[in-house]
């Protein structure tokens, strides 16, 4: 927050002085931890479909429809096969039953008869290719093998249990549902005779194994990869195996505690770490081994929103959809939240260069995958959308709404009236915001109107040459708008409402700061 260098009187009020004063815009982000009273002015009580960059804030790109599946049942699962030498990457949806080639518009129907969509899955490659590799569960696990889909031949284990899988030192692991083992397959194979793994006696609190996952790390004798095993009572068993054939190649390292594991995709890899998504939030592997559960707020990447994920964990821990992923090409990592089964939900979204937060609405998604460098989610209708895409979403529409941190504007115990507000905006449409301020904590100030954004559409050869907005032609808007509110502390709210009627192009809206017109004195 700066001061700016104007200052007069209020005209009959001797007391009372007219200040003008400059609010950075929420580049802090989705602020759910400090108290009201207390907020850092960067930071936001709500930031619903703006994302926070180092120097401004903008609406959250839309999302377009990439494939339409046909069956009109949920998209459960969504798999990128990445095979660099037998053939292009490829992007497989599962719905109703049946696995979708949904790499373009016109679905391809690869695998049918299965008994459930909810597959999870790893690329891996050996001498023979390179293959996608998945489970469900219940269905014998399948891979693809950069031309067709084939049923895996394992023995060993049922194969129809393997229900979690990941790649660690050249070998396939999986978790064996409803039970405190893992099994894997022979060294660089994708089938075959498995063995089991047991894990149990590691796990003091009881439970079964939910998960797996690997985490790498530098040490004084150089690099190290270790395997993860994440009971459903909280408990992650660590080893670094050379070889599970030996019992002199097992080297059981301990076991941490964290909260309970939040949905069976409760892992996701971010550079060399492995993230963890649980009731205590998002904790990063490598950190949570030196902190008891208490203290564990500390470390979690997700602490400035940490009693958001807390209660949403809480009260849909059993509601399919939690997955994380990481989106670099947007700087974004989204973490998937269900609010009702196959019908809503939202995304808590980080920047991972700065660690704001923000909240993401109306894209109702099951499941995520990066694809090609770019972000798909598997929608409630059988549509694999395409995310961070267009101006608006599939339906037409994008709404954004901010709510800014409590600001005393530099006299806390002093009443102050706020009457003009002025947004500096970065874009390239026509914006007219709908601003107010909420005064004292409140929550119930009445916008001003109903913000709108129009973007460039000028007509070559018909709109008037430096006068009509063009598309990609970024202009600054700064326009003075009334406000009005008396207290001693107030919130700056705006609100715009992106509404076409269909997708269009990416557009730029842009929040870099707030001038305000303030007057306090004793006439208040």
């Amino acid at each position: 927050m700066r001061l700016t260098a104007r200052f007069s009187r209020s005209k009959g009020n001797p007391g009372g002085v007219a200040r003008g004063m400059s609010v950075v815009a929420p580049i802090g982000g989705w602020d759910a931890i400090s108290p009201l009273s207390e907020m850092p002015p960067q930071n936001a009580v709500a930031l619903v479909n703006w994302f926070p960059q180092p120097g401004w804030v903008e609406v959250r790109r839309g999302y377009v429809s990439q494939c339409d599946t046909g069956t009109a049942a949920p998209v459960e699962s969504l798999m990128a096969y990445t095979g660099a030498t037998v053939a292009s990457p490829r992007l497989f949806a599962a719905s109703d039953g049946s696995i979708y080639d949904v790499t373009n518009a016109t679905p391809v129907q690869a695998v049918t008869g299965l008994s459930n969509d909810r597959w999870q899955h790893t690329n891996f490659a050996n001498a023979a290719g390179s293959f996608l590799w998945a489970c469900n569960g219940q269905d014998v696990p399948r891979y693809y093998n950069g031309t067709a889909w084939q049923t895996a031949t394992i023995t060993g284990v049922t194969p129809q249990d393997m229900i979690h899988v990941t790649v660690y030192r050249n070998r396939i692991w999986t978790v064996l549902k409803s039970s405190t083992k893992a099994a894997y397959l022979p060294l660089d194979s994708i089938q075959g005779a498995a063995a089991t793994f047991e894990v149990g006696p590691q796990f003091t609190l009881g439970g079964e194994l939910i998960a797996i996952g690997t985490w790498s790390t530098d040490t004084i004798d150089g690099p190290n990869e270790y395997i993860a095993f994440i009971s459903s009572r909280g408990e992650i068993a660590i080893y670094m195996i050379n070889d599970p054939t030996q019992a002199s190649g097992i080297n059981y390292l301990g076991t941490a505690r964290i909260g309970p594991p939040v949905g069976r995709r409760c892992t996701a890899k971010f550079g060399s770490d492995l993230i963890l998504i649980c009731i205590d939030g998002l904790l990063p592997l490598s950190k949570v081994l030196s902190y008891d559960r208490a203290a564990l707020l500390q470390v979690s990447i997700s602490k400035n929103i940490q009693p958001v994920v807390t209660q949403s964990a809480r009260n849909q821990k059993t509601v399919f959809g939690w997955q994380l992923i990481s989106y670099p090409r947007s700087t974004m990592a989204i973490l998937n939240v269900p609010i009702i089964e196959g019908t809503q939900q939202e995304q808590f979204v980080q920047n991972t260069i700065t660690g704001a937060w923000c909240r993401f609405t109306a894209q109702n998604a099951n499941c995520w995958e990066v694809f090609e460098d770019r972000a798909y989610f598997g929608g409630n209708d059988g549509i694999v959308y395409l995310a961070d895409e267009a101006g608006v979403d599939a339906t037409g529409i994008l709404e954004a709404d901010m709510r800014g941190a409590f600001n005393y504007y530099g006299t806390r115990g002093r009443q102050k009236r706020w009457t003009m507000i002025r947004p500096l905006i970065t874009t390239d449409g026509a914006v007219d915001p709908s601003i107010a301020v909420n005064v004292d904590f409140q929550d119930n100030a009445p916008l001003s109107q109903a913000g709108s954004f129009f973007p460039g559409s000028a007509i070559w050869d018909v709109a008037l040459w430096d006068v009509a907005s063009w598309s990609g032609q970024l202009t600054v808007s700064d326009d003075w708008k009334s406000i009005s509110g008396i207290g001693y502390c107030a919130s700056i709210r705006m609100f715009v409402e992106i509404s076409t009627g269909a997708p269009i192009e990416p557009v730029t809206l842009q929040i870099n700061s707030f001038d305000v017109q303030v007057e306090d004195g004793a006439y208040i």
